[in-house]
C-alpha cells in the first residue's frame, strides 16, 4: 500500500499484483485547490495501482469535502465531490495511448509521479466552473443565508 501522503510516486514500485493508493493527501502542498475553494476539510484517495508492463493504471476515487463560494449569492456553500480515476502512468504517452487510449495520461519523468500535484490537479478539473446554491430561486439563499446583489439595468 502506498501513503496518499506521499510527495512522489515511483512507478517501478507498484506490483503487477496489484497495490493501493489509500489515505488523506496532504494538504499543504495543494495550495491552488486552497485558492479554489472557500474552504477543504478532507482530501481522501483509494485508488487501485496495477503494473501492466511499462504502465501503472490507477482506478478509484478521490472524495473531496469543503466549501466553495456561490457565483450567486457570494456567500460559502458545502461541497462534496467524489472524483473518479482512470489514468495510465508512464513515462511516455504512446505507451498508455497503447495500453488503452481511453486511459488518462499522466507522465511520469524518470519513472516518478510527482503525486500531489497529480491528485491536486484531478480535483481541480472537477470543480464546477459556476458553482452555484441549486436551491436559490431568489430572495435570501437558504444554503448560505445571503441575498444574491441585484444587477440594475
Amino acid at each position: 500500500m502506498f501513503s496518499a501522503k506521499a510527495s512522489s510516486l515511483l512507478i517501478a514500485r507498484v506490483s503487477v499484483h496489484g497495490d493501493r493508493l489509500d489515505g488523506d493527501v496532504d494538504l499543504r502542498a495543494w495550495s491552488r485547490l486552497g485558492e479554489a475553494l472557500a474552504s477543504v476539510q478532507a482530501v481522501r484517495v483509494c485508488l487501485d495501482l496495477v503494473r501492466r508492463g511499462q504502465v501503472v493504471t490507477a482506478d478509484g476515487r478521490i472524495e473531496l469535502r469543503g466549501e466553495i463560494r456561490c457565483e450567486r449569492c457570494m456567500g460559502a456553500m458545502p461541497l462534496q465531490l467524489s472524483v473518479m480515476v482512470h489514468s495510465g502512468l508512464a513515462e511516455q504517452e504512446s505507451a498508455v495511448t497503447a495500453l488503452d487510449p481511453d486511459l488518462e495520461v499522466v507522465l511520469a519523468e524518470d519513472g516518478v509521479v510527482a503525486q500531489q500535484s497529480w491528485l491536486e490537479d484531478e480535483v481541480l478539473l472537477a470543480l464546477p466552473m459556476i458553482p452555484r446554491c441549486e436551491e436559490w430561486k431568489s430572495g435570501v439563499c437558504p444554503v448560505t443565508g445571503l441575498e444574491p446583489l441585484m444587477v440594475v439595468k
